[in-house]
């Protein structure tokens, strides 16, 4: 269906998917290679997956990575494999569908509409309010990284307009210096379509020369960029990030953008050798003196450049102010010194069934909980804030059945004893998981704090029941015999809504994250632990290791890392800002050298000039700061989804940045001023 072969052996046939004839196995080239050394023969041998025996009847070629948001696949078994686990009313797989050929999406969201409905109809338990989604696969699960991603390029474009307005400016201070020339060359024949023919060949030049070296640099830093990514932000839907490279479209881009750029920079010094007259600069006179539109155009590309930085650093203030009350609210739980590790267990009934491992949560105490320096340890199906979760349906006892579509839910996991003790997380009412809640004794929960006062708002907890499912299922009835403080399980910037517990010794789960405390740097701890482990459940590897502070900051990776490169480009904004005001001041104050002469000698003091000459730039830089501020209150709404906390034109942020660049436009400002100040008036006076 995705028009991939396996490079060696074969990928499954139909019947593959029945139970029983389903334990086999197609491997990805990249474990193919890592694992098993890429060894050709492998097809036909036999591997163990979760303790059970998988043929491996193919592998797939190198550049078929298929991946979603949880990394890429390294193998694949048939579908029947999962065939237990599954009801209709279990909705845990991603369809996939070639469309036929003349059939549009749009054709295919409304056969999928009907078909929904008519499944609503005929499986109201299961399917009432259920939809179909039909999306193109390019799209799928990018709809988070599109604002993102569309803010980078938006800042991206104000950079490459700032740095094209210091150019031009550049080129406007040389055409003035070539005034001359130009004239030279228009009196000798050269017509003035040709000057400005020069002029913009020169800077197109220029740009593509800048262009090469920029995609010489893109080349090395996109290799560092790739290695110093966080682990939390290298999975992109359908991509890996490690495959980002500057190729053929990245060079045709590059080579577009650099021309126009030269033309866009070269545009400003053409035109206006275009419209000034030749023979003025001919004329003895006219020497040192500087024409007062172009001091103006000059000017004004500075208060375009002066706006468009303050658009790039209000973006930037509004995702720190965001990440940085983020990071400040409380996720419910104290992630110091907790050290994670996920492992699988052996499950024969997926997700519902009593445990593979009866022993699991006893042995883990026993073992890891014997490493010295361990505080507490337990295991979670669900870690909170490492996104991922699951949800039942629930009847509670003593309520009337509101039936299937009004059916309430609630977030579900599974845990060993102390989970709450070893996640820090503050027991409210009644008791934790023990030893004793087997699967022969009353089927218990823990609730949070959310659930409690959603279904027993005026009264205790503790002591109430409610079964999985409906009023007429098979599910026991789940005792509540401890209540919690919420936890912020799907992110710090998502409220906590009802969720609930059962002990791992009654309801099994074929993954585990161990979460381990101990007394100090949890890394020291990694080897004995995993030694442990590895004694509890010698065939099951064990992946994942991380803090339980990275947790916590990875939830919050989708903000932080643009708020990071929002960061790094508006540095770079007010360095070429400040490198673009001082630059034109400077020439300014060149071109005005025998005025402030004259200025000086007709009495002004030094602090007359100063104050003549940084009040000039000041105006200028004003007037950037005002049209900035009004295309942030435009243009910043696109950021509203990735901030919490703050509004996209926060007024204090937007004071803010516009006082740095007031303090940054006057110390640029300084260094020619004070060079104005020191003109002597003799010697400006004889440049004439």
């Amino acid at each position: 269906m995705l028009g991939v072969r396996a490079m060696l052996g074969r990928t499954f046939r139909p019947d593959e998917e029945e139970p029983g004839r389903d334990r086999v196995v197609v491997l990805s080239h990249g474990l193919w290679t890592r694992r098993y050394r890429a060894d050709r023969s492998i097809v036909g041998s036999t591997i163990q997956i979760d303790g059970a025996a998988h043929t491996v009847v193919g592998v797939m070629p190198p550049d078929f990575v298929f991946q979603f948001w949880s990394g890429p696949r390294q193998l694949w078994v048939p579908g029947g494999w999962t065939k237990g686990d599954q009801s209709r009313g279990s909705n845990s797989f991603v369809c996939l569908a070639r469309l036929k050929p003349g059939v549009t999406m749009a054709d295919a969201r409304g056969e999928m509409d009907v078909i929904g409905r008519a499944l609503e109809k005929a499986y109201p338990n299961d399917n009432v309010g259920q939809t179909v989604r039909v999306v193109p696969m390019s799209e799928y699960g990018m709809e988070s990284l599109r604002t993102p991603l569309y803010a980078m390029l938006g800042v991206v474009a104000f950079v490459l307009l700032i740095a094209c307005v210091n150019v031009a400016n550049l080129m406007l201070a040389r055409a003035a210096t070539r005034s001359r020339e130009l004239a030279i060359r228009g009196a000798l024949g050269a017509g003035r379509l040709r000057l400005v023919r020069q002029l913009l060949t020169e800077s197109v030049l220029l740009a593509c020369a800048g262009g090469a070296c920029g995609l010489i640099l893109a080349i090395w830093g996109t290799r560092l960029f790739v290695a110093i990514l966080p682990n939390y932000l290298r999975v992109v839907p359908l991509h890996p990030v490690d495959d980002i490279r500057v190729d053929t479209s990245v060079l045709m881009f590059t080579s577009v953008v650099s021309i126009l750029s030269g033309i866009l920079f070269g545009l400003a010094p053409a035109l206006t050798a275009f419209r000034s007259d030749l023979n003025e600069p001919l004329k003895e006179s006219s020497r040192g003196t500087s024409s007062g539109g172009r001091s103006r155009l000059r000017y004004g590309l500075v208060a375009a450049e002066v706006a468009l930085t303050l658009v790039v650093l209000a973006g930037a203030g509004v995702m720190i102010v965001s990440v940085a009350r983020l990071l400040g609210v409380d996720p419910g739980l104290d992630p110091r010194n907790v050290l994670v590790m996920q492992m699988s267990l052996p499950q024969d009934d997926l997700y519902y069934g009593p445990p593979g491992h009866a022993r699991f949560c006893d042995d883990l105490h026993e073992r890891v909980g014997g490493v010295p320096g361990v505080v507490s340890v337990s295991a979670i199906a669900h870690l909170p804030l490492s996104g991922g979760g699951a949800g039942r349906g629930l009847a509670i006892e003593g309520r009337p059945d509101p039936g299937p579509q009004r059916q309430p839910g609630a977030g579900y996991s599974v845990a060993c004893p102390d989970i709450l003790q070893t996640l820090g997380i503050r027991l409210i009412a009644g008791r934790e998981f023990t030893a004793r809640d087997t699967v022969d004794a009353t089927a218990v929960a823990l609730v949070n704090e959310a659930m409690a006062k959603r279904f027993w708002p005026d009264e205790s907890a503790v002591g109430k029941r409610f079964k999985i499912g409906q009023f007429s299922g098979n599910a026991p009835w789940l005792t509540v015999v401890g209540v919690f403080t919420n936890v912020r399980h799907w992110g710090l910037d998502n409220e906590p809504g009802p969720s609930f517990l059962r002990p791992y010794s009654q309801a099994g789960w074929p993954s585990m994250s161990v979460v381990a405390k101990a007394a100090s740097a949890p890394a020291a701890f990694v080897t004995p632990i995993k030694r442990a482990l590895a004694a509890i459940e010698p065939n099951q590897p064990v992946s994942s290791v991380r803090t339980m502070e990275d947790v916590v900051g990875g939830s919050v990776g989708s903000r932080r890392f643009p708020m990071l490169l929002l960061s790094g480009f508006a540095l770079l904004a007010l360095v070429l800002a400040a490198v673009g005001i001082a630059g034109v001041v400077g020439y300014s104050v060149v071109q005005r050298t025998q005025e402030i002469g004259v200025r000086v000698a007709l009495g002004a003091r030094a602090t007359d000039v100063l104050r003549l000459v940084i009040g000039h730039s000041l105006s200028w830089t004003l007037a950037g700061i005002a049209a900035g501020v009004a295309a942030s209150l435009g243009l910043l709404r696109f950021l509203r989804t990735l901030l919490f906390g703050v509004t996209p034109a926060d007024p204090i942020v937007l004071a803010g940045v516009s006082v740095l660049l007031v303090a940054v436009a006057l110390a640029a400002t300084y260094v020619p001023a004070r060079r104005a100040m020191r003109v002597d008036p003799v010697s400006a006076l004889r440049r004439d």
